[in-house]
């Protein structure tokens, strides 16, 4: 059985209607030469028009940090030898699956491209049989009450991971925050069933996402 990554409260949403009108979103919107309703959000760009609005930036406005760490599961060794099933859920409460040989692309912008696609259409690609990106009709409680699986969730205050808690991860489901401050939910942490840690300090998503399919792969290569 593989083991489920799920990068939970992710952002991933298109700029709200309300910031249209602010003079980043317009520059940015003319510049790029699309509609802001093609456009996601983004606090390096759009950081002026949220604070006018009061719109805290914690976990808003931040794909780029679930680019780098999607990146950075899909290349693991762990992943390339199917050991890996990875899931998005974002902050509206949206659950994705990712086929693990999707490439993404390395460059941010084409990367958005194909995530406004995915939010508009469903899936990608919009036809087909099979799938490479895909919203579930389930939300992310939904979907892990249902797997029956084990819940581990990352978080600098978790026990120290080991040897042993490497071991019992495998087959099993572990949730890693994408987002840039803050912490996980409660209503996610109350379905946690172990809290780890890899280190007792802040660690960006992707570099959380590195070393622990690190030691799963070393979990099964090295004995």
């Amino acid at each position: 059985m593989k083991t489920q990554l799920i990068f939970v409260e992710a952002s991933l949403e298109k700029i709200p209607k309300t910031l249209w009108k602010h003079p980043s979103v317009i520059s940015d919107s003319k510049r790029r030469r699309r509609h802001p309703s093609k456009i996601l959000l983004y606090v390096p760009i759009h950081y002026t028009a949220l604070k006018k609005y009061n719109i805290p930036t914690g976990k808003k406005g931040r794909p780029d940090i679930l680019h780098r760490s999607l990146i950075t599961a899909l290349d693991s060794p762990f992943n390339k030898e199917g050991q890996l099933n990875i899931y998005v859920h974002t902050q509206e409460n949206i659950l994705i699956s990712v086929n693990s040989s999707i490439r993404i692309p390395l460059n941010y912008y084409r990367f958005e491209g194909l995530m406004i696609q995915l939010l508009e259409e469903g899936r990608i690609p919009p036809n087909g049989k099979d799938s490479l990106m895909k919203i579930e009709d389930a939300n992310l409680l939904e979907f892990i009450r249902k797997n029956k699986r084990d819940i581990y969730i990352l978080s600098r205050r978790g026990k120290m991971i080991n040897k042993e808690i490497v071991s019992n991860m495998m087959g099993n489901s572990i949730l890693i925050g994408a987002f840039q401050d803050g912490e996980i939910s409660r209503e996610i942490m109350k379905e946690a069933n172990h809290v780890i840690s890899i280190s007792p300090y802040t660690h960006l998503a992707s570099t959380v996402t590195c070393y622990l399919l690190t030691y799963l792969y070393q979990n099964i290569n090295i004995r």
